[in-house]
């Protein structure tokens, strides 16, 4: 016996006994399955075959039959090498058909070897001649070979998928093990939230994002005020509660793609990203955000230390790009925060001394703001607006702030800052409810009972879900006729969400609201959507009123719009004409009614009243 046939569908099956056959000298050649093992033995006899019994393509149950049916190959010795069929009558059956030797997998290789010789030497039955011809026998032989062919594959499945079942389980609870040890190594256990590692390395990426985006970004150092008083009275199970309360306010006072980090002990980190690509707006949000978690960490304090007055101290340091390390960020902003405890505590400081200097000033802006509120220190001053005639029809009513300390404020220094800070809206009902009283005096005099009175809204205003309900609220309050109250809309205000925006002004139009677009051509308004606004006035901005005689290009804009509204069956009001010049020219064009210093400047309702008595058209 020098060659040996392997038949086998596993390799490591046919590795293994290549190895140990071609170890004791035999030739040995591989097959994967029962069709592929005839062609082999067809072309070049084995001196022996051993065989597998469940395969693709041919199993070795049919193999076996081919092989003495075969006269060429029925008189080499067929062994059976199996792990599938183990009990007596697989044995049984394959010798049946004609096996000359049936070996369990796995065995030692003594044993394996052993078998082998045995047969080979033939001392086993000799099954050299063909099977008998089929009987009723065989074909009872055949029938069993067939269920339990069809039962071993069955059994061989349901193992599989067992073994599937306890190989995913096995992959989940390594899943879980990795998972366990990832939240372990990144993340604090107390609060969830990311730990100081974990904290680090996203600031390096926030720190690669800003150097890519060009846009500027804050960290921010805080630190719970008399926290060790806490722990030291009512034990750290208290404490431990608080942090996590605190830790859900931050997450709750960012953006999504921000980070909060718990530093250690009672401190926490929060990364900023994508600000702004100018360092003031930067520095503003970044201040927004560090005020709105001044108002938020009291609410996390618990009912087990209700005496505790939960306060936090925060820095802030400001990044763009890689030009400071994140080693020297965290430093800069833990030391503005020693900056606030020393100011006080409940205090942001930013570490740029520039730019806490900024923040007091915006801070003691914003204090002056809400004290204005309270006593009546805004008012409405009031601008004429005028037909092509120079009569009369109504004004436009302008904020202004008289500080008892700083004399009247520009509202460009107030007015961002309200935006900012929210003030915006209950001034913007303020400035309602003002025009409001003046138009329902103005309804009582019979001289000026037809003029109208243009507001300006501001997009924060507007875009407050009760926006609506609100100012139909000051109209039926204050009883004027709703016509004459005009609301100035900014383009930028209702291309943010024009469907919305629509609805809006469709409920206010209903209620005989009249709107205006502001500085109009100064946006990126589109045409079609000019035809889906209740809209009744167009106003030119004043920037292409003021060189429209110097530049050609302006006074095609202001023609262009003035024809637009035409056809569009808007008026449009010219703002800011200044002179004699600039109100003809208007006027050839078809503009019928203005605004600007050429007519008057804004000016308290007295001075108002008194400067326009006798001028309505």
């Amino acid at each position: 016996m020098k060659r040996i046939l392997i038949v086998d569908d596993i390799e490591d099956n046919l590795y293994y006994l290549q190895a140990l056959l071609s170890g004791h000298g035999y030739e040995v050649e591989v097959a994967r399955h029962g069709a592929e093992a005839l062609t082999i033995a067809r072309q070049a006899p084995p001196d022996l075959v051993v065989s597998d019994l469940l395969m693709p393509v041919m199993d070795g149950y049919t193999l076996l039959r081919h092989w003495k049916y075969d006269k060429q190959l029925r008189h080499i010795p067929f062994v059976v090498y199996t792990a599938t069929y183990t009990e007596p009558e697989d044995e049984k059956l394959a010798l049946s058909l004609g096996a000359d030797g049936f070996i369990l997998k796995p065995s030692e290789p003594e044993y394996f070897m052993a078998r082998l010789l045995e047969v080979a030497s033939g001392n086993v039955r000799p099954s050299s001649s063909a099977p008998a011809q089929p009987s009723e026998d065989m074909e009872s032989l055949l029938k069993t070979y067939s269920e339990t062919l069809i039962r071993k594959l069955e059994d061989k499945m349901l193992q599989l998928e067992e073994a599937n079942r306890e190989l995913q389980r096995d992959i989940a609870r390594r899943q879980q093990a990795e998972d366990k040890l990832e939240r372990l190594a990144f993340y604090d256990p107390l609060t969830s939230l990311p730990n100081r590692r974990l904290m680090e390395d996203r600031l390096e990426h926030s720190l690669a994002s800003s150097a890519r985006q060009g846009l500027f970004g804050a960290l921010l150092f805080i630190d719970l005020d008399h926290f060790k008083d806490l722990n030291d009275s009512k034990g750290h199970n208290v404490g431990d509660e608080l942090l996590v309360s605190v830790a859900k306010q931050l997450t709750g006072c960012v953006r999504e793609g921000d980070t909060v980090a718990r530093f250690g002990g009672d401190e926490f980190v929060v990364i900023l990203e994508s600000l702004d690509g100018e360092l003031e707006q930067s520095a503003t949000r970044a201040e927004l955000v560090a005020e709105k978690i001044l108002d938020e960490v009291p609410s996390a304090c618990l009912r087990e230390a209700e005496d505790y007055r939960g306060t936090a101290s925060i820095g802030i340091s400001m990044f763009h790009g890689r030009g400071v390390s994140a080693e020297e960020l965290i430093r800069r902003a833990d030391t503005a925060m020693y900056q606030a405890k020393r100011g006080g505590r409940n205090t942001v400081y930013f570490y740029d001394p520039g730019m806490q200097a900024a923040l007091e000033v915006r801070l003691q802006l914003e204090r002056g703001m809400r004290q204005a509120l309270q006593q009546d220190e805004f008012v409405l001053y009031f601008q004429p607006q005028v037909n092509e005639s120079g009569g009369l029809v109504g004004a436009e009513a302008l904020l202004r702030w008289i500080s008892p300390s700083r004399g009247l404020v520009s509202p460009t220094e107030f007015i961002p800052l309200a935006e900012n800070t929210g003030l915006i809206t209950p001034i913007g009902i303020w400035v309602m409810r003002q025009a409001c009283t003046q138009l329902k005096a103005w309804e009582r005099e019979p001289a000026t009972a037809e003029l109208e009175l243009a507001v300006n809204v501001s997009p924060k205003q507007f875009h407050m879900p009760d926006f609506v309900a609100q100012v139909l609220k000051v109209v039926q309050q204050s009883k004027i006729n709703p016509s004459r109250l005009k609301l100035e809309l900014t383009e930028g205000l209702i291309m943010d969400d024009i469907d919305s925006t629509i609805s809006k002004m469709n409920a206010l139009r209903q209620a005989g609201l009249r709107f205006s677009i502001d500085d109009f051509g100064t946006g990126y308004s589109s045409l079609a959507y000019l035809t889906r606004l209740p809209l009744q006035q167009l106003k030119i901005d004043q920037s292409f009123v003021h060189n429209m005689t110097l530049r050609p290009e302006n006074a095609a804009i202001v023609q262009t719009i003035i024809g637009m509204a035409r056809n569009l069956h808007m008026e449009v009001i010219a703002e800011g004409v200044e002179t004699e010049e600039q109100y003809e020219f208007l006027k050839l064009q078809g503009c019928v009614f203005f605004q600007g210093y050429y007519f008057g400047k804004p000016v308290p309702i007295a001075d108002f009243t008194v400067k326009h008595r006798g001028q309505q058209q």
